[in-house]
C-alpha cells in the first residue's frame, strides 16, 4: 500500500522542531507497517539548520520551498488576522500557501499513491482530487474550527473526502451534526505517543516543596492566566510549591480558537488581544516596547508577591529536558478554556507518570479520566482549578494511585502503536484490500 501524508504548510515535521500537527504525522507514519510505502508532504523551513533525513526505509520525506506568493499569502494572513480578529479562520482560506497546494496535487498525479491522507487543509481537497481521481482521500481533522467557517463552502470541500477523522469524538460528534451527509464517512482517530520515550519507571520522592507543571503553547486560549491566578490563591495555603511552564508565547488568533457567538467567553479574553496588538505595533517603533503588553508580560503581571521566585518561565525546552521535566512533576496542570481538539501533553504527562489535573474542554475528558487519572474542572474558573491543585498536593497517595492510573491508560489506549493499526485498517478497508499478516508494529524510528 501506497501512503502520502499532506501536512499544512506551516508545519514543521522532523524533530526536534515539530509542530503539534507535524509531530502526529512523523509518529504515525513511523508506526506503520513497513511494508507500506509513504510520502510525507511538507515545506522547509529557511530559518532552521537540520537535515531532512527520512525516519525510515520505506519513508521518503518531499519538502517544498514557499514560493514568493506563498511567503506573501503568510504575511497578509498575518496582518489579516490582525485587522480582522473574529473574522473567518485564515487558515482555512483557498488563497493561503495554493501555490504548495498545486505543487502537492501534480506531485501526487505521478506518484499513484492508494491514500492521501491530509493534515487539516480541507482548502487542498479539490485540487488534490482533481489531479489524483482513483486516490482514496482521507482529510484528517485536529481541532474543531468549522464554528467559524462558511459552512457551505466547507460541505463543498468535503465532498472530495473519502474517510474523514479527527481527534476525538468530540470533535467527530460535531463534524456529524454541522455535516450530516459526509455522518457515515466520519470516525475518531486519537493521537498518539511514543511509547519508547515513557519507558522509564517514575520514582516516589519526598521532598518538601512539590513541582506543577503546565506544557503547551503561551496563548490566552490555553487558559495560561487561569493558572496563574489558580496558582496566587495555591500558594497562600501551599508556599512550598512551584510552578514550570513550559512552551513559546504567542496569540493564537482569536477566529482559530473561540467560537465568536459565546460572548461572555470573548469578553474575558478579548483584553489580552488587545494590548498584545498595541504592543506589537509599538513595537515596530520601540524595541523597548518589544514586550511590554504582550500575553507574556501579562502573564507575568499576575504573579503576586507571595509567589516571586516560584514561576519559571522555561520557553521552549528540547525534548530530553520536556521528558525530565514530566517525570519530576508532581503534578501536571492543563487549563485550557477554548474547545480542545486531543490535547498530547496531559497524556505525555499520564504516560510518565503523573496525575492531571485540567478542564472540562473538548477532548480532555475522554483523555483525562475525572477521579481517576486525574481531577477535571470547570474551564476559565480559577478557584476551582485552585481546589483541585491543593486536593493532591494535600494527599500523597491520590496522586500515586492516580499517577500508576495515569501511566496505564496512557500506555493501555494512546500509543502510535495503536493509532497506526487503526489507521491501517481503515485504509485497507477504503482500498478494499485484505490485510496482510503482521506481527507487532514497531514503536518508533529515529532519524539516522
Amino acid at each position: 500500500m501506497k501512503i502520502a501524508f499532506v501536512n499544512q504548510a506551516i508545519d514543521t515535521i522532523v524533530p526536534p522542531f515539530q509542530t503539534s500537527v507535524g509531530a502526529c504525522t512523523y509518529g504515525a507514519a513511523c508506526a506503520l507497517p513497513k511494508s507500506c510505502k509513504i510520502i510525507v508532504y511538507g515545506t522547509r523551513d529557511r530559518n532552521r539548520d537540520y537535515t531532512f533525513e527520512s525516519p525510515g526505509q520505506n519513508i521518503q520525506l518531499r519538502f517544498f520551498a514557499l514560493s514568493f506568493s506563498d511567503r506573501l499569502s503568510a504575511k497578509i494572513r498575518n496582518e489579516y488576522t490582525k485587522l480582522f480578529p473574529a473574522k473567518s479562520p485564515a487558515s482555512s482560506s483557498s488563497w493561503l500557501f495554493r501555490a504548495y497546494g498545486h505543487q502537492v496535487a501534480k506531485d501526487l498525479r505521478g506518484e499513484g499513491c492508494d491514500v492521501i491522507h491530509l493534515q487539516h487543509c480541507s482548502q487542498y481537497l479539490p485540487v488534490i482530487r482533481a489531479f489524483n481521481p482513483a486516490a482514496k482521500i482521507v482529510l484528517h481533522l485536529h481541532a474543531e474550527w468549522f464554528s467559524q467557517n462558511n459552512l457551505s463552502e466547507m460541505g463543498r470541500r468535503l465532498r472530495h473526502v473519502d474517510l474523514l477523522t479527527t481527534v476525538s469524538d468530540h470533535i467527530t460528534s460535531k463534524t456529524c451534526r454541522q455535516f450530516p451527509a459526509i455522518a457515515g464517512r466520519c470516525q475518531t482517530m486519537y493521537n498518539g505517543i511514543d511509547a519508547e520515550e515513557f519507558t522509564r519507571e517514575r520514582v516516589s520522592t519526598c521532598r518538601k516543596t512539590k513541582r506543577i507543571l503546565y506544557a503547551g503553547a503561551l496563548s490566552p486560549h490555553k487558559g495560561v492566566h487561569v493558572l496563574l491566578e489558580a496558582f496566587a490563591l495555591v500558594v497562600k495555603q501551599y508556599p512550598d510549591i512551584e510552578l514550570d511552564l513550559v512552551g513559546l508565547q504567542g496569540c493564537y488568533p482569536l477566529a482559530e480558537s473561540f467560537d465568536m457567538q459565546d460572548l461572555e467567553l470573548m469578553k474575558s479574553v478579548s483584553p489580552f488581544y488587545t494590548r498584545d496588538r498595541i504592543s506589537r505595533l509599538k513595537a515596530k517603533l520601540s524595541l523597548a516596547a518589544r514586550e511590554a503588553g504582550t500575553y507574556l508580560s501579562q502573564l507575568k503581571e499576575r504573579i503576586p508577591p507571595e509567589a516571586n521566585g516560584k514561576v519559571a518561565f522555561l520557553g521552549f525546552v528540547p525534548r530530553p529536558a520536556l521528558l525530565d521535566l514530566y517525570y519530576g512533576a508532581d503534578i501536571f496542570v492543563f487549563p485550557p478554556i477554548w474547545d480542545e481538539g486531543f490535547g498530547i501533553p496531559p497524556v505525555e504527562a499520564m504516560a510518565a507518570g503523573v496525575p492531571v489535573v485540567a478542564t472540562h474542554s473538548g477532548a480532555i475528558p475522554e483523555t483525562v479520566i475525572d477521579g481517576q487519572t486525574g481531577l477535571l474542572v470547570a474551564k476559565n474558573n480559577p478557584h476551582e482549578l485552585a481546589q483541585a491543585i491543593l486536593t493532591l498536593l494535600r494527599d500523597d497517595q491520590l496522586r500515586e494511585t492516580m499517577g500508576k492510573a495515569s501511566r496505564a491508560r496512557a500506555h493501555g489506549h494512546f500509543t502510535w502503536n495503536q493509532v497506526a493499526r487503526k489507521m491501517y485498517s481503515r485504509y485497507a478497508e477504503l482500498c478494499d484490500e485484505d490485510l496482510p499478516q503482521i506481527g507487532v508494529f514497531p514503536l518508533s524510528i529515529k532519524p539516522a
